[in-house]
Formats: structure tokens, sequence, C-alpha cells
């Protein structure tokens, strides 16, 4: 866990270690959504690109299931 500072237009800096776990880099998006009053969650949206060749994996085809789902939650739930 870090303390970040939210910067006057509202920005924050992901700290590098988080950045390089879960393969962030420039450009990249996120989802963000608040829970309750004091909690705010941030999530990558997985590149298209990052999933190419993704079907040679054993057991692919249902990470790639379990990330439609979660993509299809996260869409309805901002359409709600």
């Amino acid at each position: 866990m870090e303390i970040v500072k939210l910067s006057s237009k509202g920005q924050i800096v992901i700290p590098a270690w988080i950045r390089k776990k879960l393969g962030l880099s420039k450009g990249d998006k996120l989802v963000i959504d608040a829970i309750g009053h004091d909690e705010v969650i941030l999530k990558p949206i997985v590149k298209l690109s990052k999933l190419r060749g993704i079907d040679k994996l054993e057991g692919a085809s249902e990470e790639v299931e379990r990330i439609r789902k979660e993509w299809d939650e996260e869409f309805e739930k901002r359409i709600i």
C-alpha cells in the first residue's frame, strides 16, 4: 500500500511497482469506480493486443470468458 497525492488537476501517480506488476504503460486506459463514500477502484482495461496468441495457451478459453464477463459487468454497471 502506498500514499499518493492528488494534484490540483485531480491527477495521481500510480507507483512504478504497481504499474510494472499490472503491466501498465503510457496511454493505457483504466476504469475508475467509487465504492460507497470512501473507496476508489481502478481497473486496467485489457488491450486486445495483449491477448494475441492466448488461444494457444492451455485454459485460454476460460480466461477469455472470464475477461469478457468482467467487461460486460463493468459496462452494464455504467448503463444502469
